[in-house]
């Protein structure tokens, strides 16, 4: 029973964990189409929304159903949590081929999206202000441009701290190298707490 309620645990924690990092990532590309591409903002629709949801969600069940089919594994990491267990990957390919998969397809694509849809839409704030042919922008243009590249560079920025902890330790981990049970928590924690403070960037600083 005390296997399957870990199993249970570290499913649905890196399930909802996922779900949020596809959100995010999702947020920042239909940012990009409207603030870079508006002839294309007709894409953006309920049904276009709709379908994104899906595969948010499809594609965090996927990657989190993995290990549960024998791709990956999860382990009891004490304090009350349960994760991936890195470790095994220093024993299989198998393992190691999931870890590696999930680091690029769940970090490294996902920042690297969000970081240039936001740079994007700083530099197509700037272009366009530029093209209005005012030496002298308007209190209003360098607000909004203010508030743009605020947002953007907060967003960013807080996914890459909350995040980066986690995945760098989950790679150390992976490739052999030891990691204290109590930096492994503190690291997860941190990723998680993520889900607080977003809300709080997008409907606080973001009109």
């Amino acid at each position: 029973l005390c296997c399957f309620v870990f199993q249970v645990d570290g499913f649905l924690t890196l399930l909802f964990g996922l779900a949020s990092i596809n959100t995010l990532t999702v947020i920042s590309v239909t940012r990009y189409i409207k603030g870079c591409h508006p002839e294309r903002g007709h894409c953006i629709s309920n049904s276009s929304m709709t379908v994104a949801l899906v595969l948010i969600w499809i594609a965090a069940f996927f990657w989190s159903a993995a290990p549960l089919l024998g791709w990956g594994s999860y382990t009891d990491r004490m304090y009350g949590t349960c994760e991936i267990d890195w470790a095994k990957a220093n024993f299989s390919t198998i393992y190691k081929s999931y870890i590696v998969s999930i680091f690029i397809c769940c970090f490294f694509l996902p920042v690297t999206v969000m970081v240039f849809s936001y740079v994007s839409i700083i530099n197509t704030v700037k272009l366009s202000h530029a093209l209005t042919g005012l030496n002298d922008p308007t209190d209003r243009q360098r607000r909004m441009e203010r508030d743009v590249t605020r947002v953007s560079i907060v967003i960013c920025t807080a996914f890459i701290i909350a995040w980066s902890p986690y995945a760098v330790i989950s790679i150390w981990s992976a490739y052999g190298h030891p990691v204290p049970n109590l930096t492994s928590i503190l690291a997860s924690l941190f990723a998680k707490s993520a889900s607080f403070y977003n809300p709080i960037i997008y409907f606080g600083m973001s009109s």
